[in-house]
């Protein structure tokens, strides 16, 4: 992953969009965590718009790319379970090792340390026949057996621009006793979900939402999807009962939401009761005006929690006044 770090960032620089694409937050502090650890790295993000940061299916690496439009800064961070025991500069040997095997064409490479951190500074003077006079900072921690590479960089760089770097690697962290947050947490549930580990998202998005009900945090769209994944996720590892009294409690809060209502629709035919299978459908189709950008509501004849009902003629009946 580290091999082709610099490859990336430089093609991030030129070729990012214009303006965040869906995804995309701006918060003050960029933050990265696993489920394994009681701390989190911080670095300062004011102006930057980050992507969701992104977890490797082993739980044990995540990474996270963000963009400040008006700096022309980039920044790139990894944090993952580290290769073997060491420091900072025993981390910054092993990755710098391999990032300048890449083909890019590195020039005044400089390397220091501070207060636990290794750096390696150096300029990519052109990217495919393109002057892009970028400056680049790679910053190295170790931190318990995790190793840490932060990727700074801005293209046409001037002498005035150092202290929007030296700024950053001032302000970068280790929290410890850091408290995940609900994002977080949709984060670690959502590796188990996509690995129809239903059983193991639960806890997951459980915090998270006990979390929510305490201080929201979240946009509605993702409050939302949060209670969708967790009502699916107990569906899905056969706890119909609490599936149920989710989306129940979930209408009392969005009372015109259709996929709630379809959702509870799905889990009241999987615990046989056909009728407020139904009444619950027509709720749904009633609202389906409220989806949310992107959202659809599927075809109950082709949902396989209705089958077994489909050759019911009253239920059938009841399908068919579906618009």
């Amino acid at each position: 992953m580290k091999l082709t770090s610099v490859t990336l960032c430089v093609l991030a620089v030129l070729t990012f969009a214009h303006g965040p694409s869906y995804g995309q937050e701006q918060a003050s502090t960029i933050t990265l965590t696993l489920p394994s650890l009681s701390w989190a790295l911080e670095i300062p993000g004011t102006g930057f718009r980050a992507e969701r940061p992104r977890m490797a299916p082993s739980l044990e690496s995540r990474s996270v790319l963000a963009t400040n439009k008006q700096t022309s800064v980039t920044l790139s961070a990894f944090l993952e379970k580290a290769p073997k025991p060491g420091t900072a500069i025993e981390c910054r040997d092993y990755y710098w090792s391999r990032a300048k095997q890449s083909p890019i064409l590195k020039e005044q490479i400089g390397m220091s340390e501070t207060g636990g951190i290794a750096i390696v500074e150096y300029f990519v003077p052109e990217w495919m026949g393109m002057k892009v006079q970028q400056k680049n900072m790679n910053v190295y921690l170790a931190q318990d057996d995790y190793w840490i590479d932060i990727h700074i960089s801005k293209p046409l760089f001037k002498p005035q621009d150092q202290k929007l770097f030296q700024d950053i690697v001032k302000g970068i962290r280790i929290r410890q006793g850091y408290v995940p947050t609900p994002t977080d947490l949709i984060g670690f549930a959502a590796i188990h979900y996509l690995r129809r580990e239903y059983a193991k998202a639960v806890p997951f998005y459980e915090k998270a939402l006990e979390q929510e009900k305490k201080k929201p945090t979240l946009d509605p769209r993702m409050w939302k999807y949060l209670v969708d994944q967790l009502g699916m996720s107990y569906g899905m590892s056969a706890n119909l009962k609490k599936a149920k009294d989710l989306y129940e409690w979930a209408i009392q809060q969005e009372p015109e939401y259709p996929m709630f209502y379809y959702n509870l629709a799905c889990t009241h035919a999987e615990l046989g009761d056909k009728q407020e299978a139904a009444r619950n459908l027509k709720l749904a189709f009633r609202y389906k005006k409220n989806m949310l950008p992107g959202e659809r509501l599927r075809d109950p004849r082709q949902d396989s929690s209705f089958r077994e009902y489909l050759t019911d003629p009253a239920f059938a009946a009841e399908l068919e006044n579906l618009k």
